[in-house]
């Protein structure tokens, strides 16, 4: 499995299911009153401090016809805090305090570190962590008709060229309004999909959770 490649589709990703909930109010008056709505209600289902959830994902690359799965544990603190906890297909820790990275793998006895800013892509990968506001500013949002009577679905189109994200559909609950999947494809054709269950929104997520102590004798890589 090629790690580094579905960390990188783990961060957009998650980016956004972070940044979906919270905007501006005068923003929301460019978007289809029906978007709008099923935004603002997304919006009160995550303003609390942060949640935990299991996940499933999902990696496919294209050009190599190459398609990796593993799944887990989620927890996420805003803003911009995030623990990815690798259960199959082989251990693997993701942590961030939005600040820094870690990606341990256990089995290599190596961690590999460097800082947000510089994995996301630069200023505008860390604006993504550090003000979720500024989704709407970064996205066309639409309803798209893929959707059905228990799952709405959303349509998220990069503003501008400077992202490599080709489009973000979230698939969204009607009745909680929790992210349930998160499907992202860039220009290349590569696919990430993220699967989210069994939430707890109510999850008391202490700080060290997302910090990580390198243990003595891990061999340490930069990202």
């Amino acid at each position: 499995m090629n790690f580094r490649v579905m960390v990188v589709c783990v961060l957009w990703s998650l980016a956004v299911i972070m940044l979906v909930g919270v905007a501006p109010a005068a923003a929301q008056e460019e978007l289809d009153p029906l978007v709008a709505e099923i935004l603002d209600r997304v919006e009160t289902r995550y303003t609390r401090a942060g949640f935990s959830a299991r996940f499933h994902l999902t990696s496919t690359l294209k050009a190599m016809e190459v398609t990796d799965e593993a799944a887990g544990q989620l927890f996420v603190k805003y803003p911009g805090k995030m623990r990815w906890s690798y259960e199959t297909p082989s251990p693997m820790l993701f942590v961030t305090d939005g600040d820094s990275l870690w990606m341990y793998q256990p089995e290599e006895n190596q961690v590999t570190v460097g800082l947000a800013s510089e994995v996301l892509g630069g200023q505008e990968g860390a604006s993504f962590l550090s003000d979720i506001r500024l989704l709407r500013e970064a996205f066309r949002i639409a309803l798209d008709p893929g959707g059905g009577e228990e799952i709405v679905r959303l349509k998220l189109l990069p503003e501008g060229d400077t992202s490599d994200i080709a489009e973000v559909y979230l698939k969204i609950r009607r009745d909680t309004y929790d992210i349930v999947e998160v499907i992202t494809t860039n220009l290349y054709g590569d696919q990430t999909r993220i699967a989210l269950t069994n939430f707890d929104h109510n999850a008391v997520l202490p700080e060290d959770l997302f910090r990580f102590d390198i243990p003595a004798g891990t061999d340490v890589l930069q990202f």
